[in-house]
């Protein structure tokens, strides 16, 4: 006769509990895990939208259109004569209201197959109260502003003696800074082009924190 096997022992309940109550709590840190996961993408993703990262490890808002610095101009023009920097009116009231400081930067902007022109210029008054004067008279018709590059002819492009003309403005008051952005395509630009040269000038009025001391 074949010898006897000895009978299988079932585990003791105490041990199926506790390996059942193992298998539940390594469940719950997978879920917890995955959620974190998840939820970590969520926030990135959001945040991409609305910001980039910084050479400096920080974030910068976006802009709609990708604005490039002129070869010529590559880092910004800082002056405090704000005089010899403009024209007409303006230029009367910085002989009687000088400025402390003005900074100034050429963009180039690739809109439909065509090059747009952006000149942006921040003017930094002694207080707010000459700031929010020299903003109601760069927003009013005919009383002259700050030079662009091109008009200074620091910066040559073909069919353009200066970005004022015919081309898209936009401009903000922060404190004692005033924001001046003035565009125009390469060539020149007709009526339809306004409103598009309107916005990419009040999209590129961010700019100015980044080309002020």
């Amino acid at each position: 006769m074949p010898p006897q096997q000895a009978p299988r022992r079932s585990p003791g309940p105490g041990k199926s509990k506790a390996r059942e109550y193992g298998l539940k709590g390594l469940g719950l840190v997978l879920v917890a895990v995955v959620s974190g996961m998840l939820y970590w993408l969520i926030q990135q993703g959001g945040n991409s939208t609305s910001s980039s990262q910084g050479t400096d490890g920080g974030t910068k808002p976006q802009t709609k259109y990708t604005f490039v610095k002129h070869e010529q101009v590559p880092e910004p023009l800082h002056d405090s004569n704000c005089v010899n920097a403009s024209y007409n009116d303006v230029k009367k009231f910085f002989e009687k209201n000088p400025c402390t400081q003005l900074s100034r930067e050429l963009y180039v902007v690739a809109v439909d197959g065509r090059k747009v022109y952006t000149s942006v210029a921040v003017v930094r008054m002694p207080d707010a109260a000459g700031a929010q004067q020299l903003m109601k008279l760069t927003e009013t018709d005919d009383t002259g502003n700050v030079n662009d590059l091109v008009r200074e002819n620091r910066v040559k492009v073909p069919g353009l003696k200066s970005l004022s003309k015919g081309g898209g403005f936009a401009n903000k008051l922060n404190g004692n800074d005033v924001t001046i952005v003035e565009s125009d395509f390469e060539g020149g630009s007709k009526k339809e082009d306004e409103a598009k040269l309107d916005d990419i000038s009040k999209d590129a009025l961010i700019k100015g924190d980044e080309i002020k001391n």
